[in-house]
């Protein structure tokens, strides 16, 4: 399942495909249910799902960008600065919402999990291929690679099936949240 043949790599690759993944889909769909419960379309207008919006395609970005090219040190900065700028959206969101709804403690642990998932897989990413996270700090032995290349051993067709079927849950939950904000029964200045 990766490029190499390291115990440790296959294990931690499994653990990103058939953890993280997964464990990440359903932290999202607890959040838009939160959402849907509450209904944050009367109480915080189109923003809120937009920002939804905005950090699924960062993340969505990221996860298939991981799963397509050979990672090396361009695709790691790639990665990081989705992962940062996941950071900026959620901080935005957070400020958004808390001013104009309740987010009660169920919803703000799921946002906890969902703040560590894709450092976690970041990190997990950097380990599994630390000469060139290593390289993109201008250290180790290891040349930096920064071209952007297809995986040599592609992901099995089982990962892009549940890549796929996560991508298109997560896309159509939040894009019917934001349909309902766009909708919603009271607009938020």
């Amino acid at each position: 399942m990766t490029e190499g043949t390291d115990a440790t790599a296959v294990a931690l690759l499994n653990v990103l495909v058939w953890g993280l993944l997964p464990l990440w889909a359903t932290s999202g769909l607890a959040d838009w249910w939160c959402h849907r419960r509450l209904r944050i379309e009367q109480t915080a207008g189109w923003p809120e799902p937009a920002l939804h919006v905005a950090m699924l395609i960062e993340l969505g970005a990221g996860v298939i960008g991981a799963a397509l090219w050979r990672i090396n040190a361009g695709v790691l900065l790639t990665l990081l600065v989705l992962c940062v700028l996941h950071e900026v959206t959620m901080v935005a969101d957070l400020v958004y919402a808390e001013r104009r709804r309740r987010i009660p403690a169920f919803e703000q642990w799921v946002h906890g999990v969902q703040h560590a998932m894709p450092w976690a897989a970041w990190v997990a990413l950097a380990v599994i291929h630390q000469e060139q996270a290593l390289a993109m700090l201008g250290l180790g032995v290891a040349s930096a690679g920064w071209r952007y290349t297809l995986r040599a051993e592609p992901l099995p067709v089982t990962a892009w099936l549940l890549i796929a079927g996560v991508g298109l849950v997560l896309v159509g939950a939040f894009i019917a949240e934001l349909a309902r904000g766009v909708r919603g029964v009271k607009q938020v200045r």
